[in-house]
């Protein structure tokens, strides 16, 4: 199969390579490869090719956009490149740290060695999402965390401040997606009376701080966005409410955008080939733990249906599956179900060298046999099987037991 897959790749005139973001909770290695193997087959530059994260939360392609990487800044500019710094600084007259700041996998597990004090969650439930560090022990420690969310989580337990905020279709707002295309929604009910949306509590906050903030509507937060990112100059709202949005680089000269990022040309040493370790083979697992653990985004739950909850549509589709495992579940192989005397829904223990954890068992064949698929939602289990000490990416080794009733 590894060897067709490849001819394949090699032979076809166009291919996208889409992965999930999830991909990194095993280890960065994963991306790493995706991005050799597209530079190894010519995918960059060509039309209907390219490599596209399918990233667990909606606008996340935006956010990047807007400089929320640490050591990056709104356009993609490195924090540590004067140039970069001095449209910037210049713009808002202030100076720039020239230092990355900290990755939210470094808040989340000790609040970056405890030079974080205050937290500011805007629509993140990280207590059920993250899946690195303990958040809600960072959290617990944190002075100040303010929580800002559509609906309640259980990151609100560890929370100081809890704002809620408008939902789709209550504000006018902005989408990236991962093809680059920047859509707006407009607005076409109004919220309940007390949320407000979410840039305008910041800028509320902002301005109690001392700071001059005056935007009037959301539109003028893109346009100051266009006056310091090259690429969305010309993304100004009244553009973006034609056509099905814009894709950039949408500038002045171009307003229409790009549909092919690379239309002028590949820049000079705009890529290079990542090396990589060899890994060893993992080889038969040992007869006293023979499954293979799995963790990753369950299809049909979305972090402890925190969304599914409330939303109707979603639980007429998803009601058996609320209904029978509503504190989450494990996935194992009917096979290995039958062998260990599993039925669906029953309880099992899972046993590993660093720890034990018992969950619901959802027998399926969608699952391979031999291993165990874990949702990142049931934190518990990775929480009391994973060794804090071990490799990231590493092969986590399992017993299946079935638990007395």
């Amino acid at each position: 199969m590894i060897e067709s897959t490849a001819l394949a790749l090699a032979r076809a005139r166009s291919a996208a390579f889409l992965y999930s973001t999830g991909v990194e909770s095993r280890a960065p290695e994963g991306i790493a490869s995706l991005v050799n193997l597209a530079l190894l087959t010519g995918r960059f530059g060509r039309p209907a090719s390219g490599l596209f994260a399918l990233t667990e939360h909606n606008n996340l392609q935006g956010v990047c956009d807007m400089g929320l990487l640490p050591d990056r800044l709104p356009g993609y500019g490195r924090v540590s490149d004067p140039a970069a710094r001095a449209p910037f600084e210049q713009r808002f007259q202030a100076k720039l740290p020239a230092t990355p700041g900290l990755a939210a996998s470094e808040i989340l597990s000790d609040l970056g060695g405890g030079k974080v004090h205050g937290v500011w969650l805007c629509r993140y439930d990280p207590v059920h999402t993250a899946f690195f560090g303990s958040a809600a022990g960072a959290l617990g420690r944190c002075d100040l965390v303010v929580a800002q969310h559509l609906f309640r989580t259980e990151t609100d337990e560890h929370a100081d401040v809890v704002l809620p905020t408008t939902a789709f279709g209550e504000e006018c707002v902005s989408f990236t997606s991962t093809e680059r295309r920047i859509q707006l929604a407009n607005q076409v009910i109004q919220p309940p009376t007390g949320p407000l949306p979410a840039w305008q509590q910041l800028t509320l906050v902002a301005r109690a701080l001392g700071a001059d903030w005056n935007y009037a509507t959301a539109g003028d937060v893109m346009k100051e966005i266009g006056s310091v990112v090259p690429f969305y100059s010309g993304a100004e709202y009244e553009n973006l409410e034609r056509d099905y949005g814009r894709q950039w680089p949408c500038t002045k000269d171009r307003p229409l955008g790009q549909s092919d990022i690379f239309s002028d040309g590949i820049p000079e040493r705009g890529f290079c080939f990542v090396p990589l370790r060899t890994s060893a083979s993992p080889g038969e697992n040992p007869r006293e733990f023979p499954f293979r653990l799995v963790f990753g985004n369950s299809l049909y739950y979305w972090h402890q249906n925190v969304l599914i909850q409330h939303s109707e549509t979603l639980k007429r589709e998803y009601r058996i599956l609320l209904l029978d495992y509503p504190g989450g579940f494990v996935e194992i192989n009917d096979a290995d179900a039958r062998e260990l005397g599993v039925r669906d829904g029953g309880r099992i223990r899972l046993r590993g060298p660093a720890g034990t954890a018992s969950a619901l068992a959802r027998v399926t064949p969608e699952v391979r046999s031999g291993a165990v698929f874990v949702p990142f939602f049931l934190p518990q289990v990775q929480n009391q099987i994973l060794d804090p000490a071990a490799e990231a990416g590493r092969v986590v080794l399992v017993a299946l037991e079935k638990e007395a009733a």
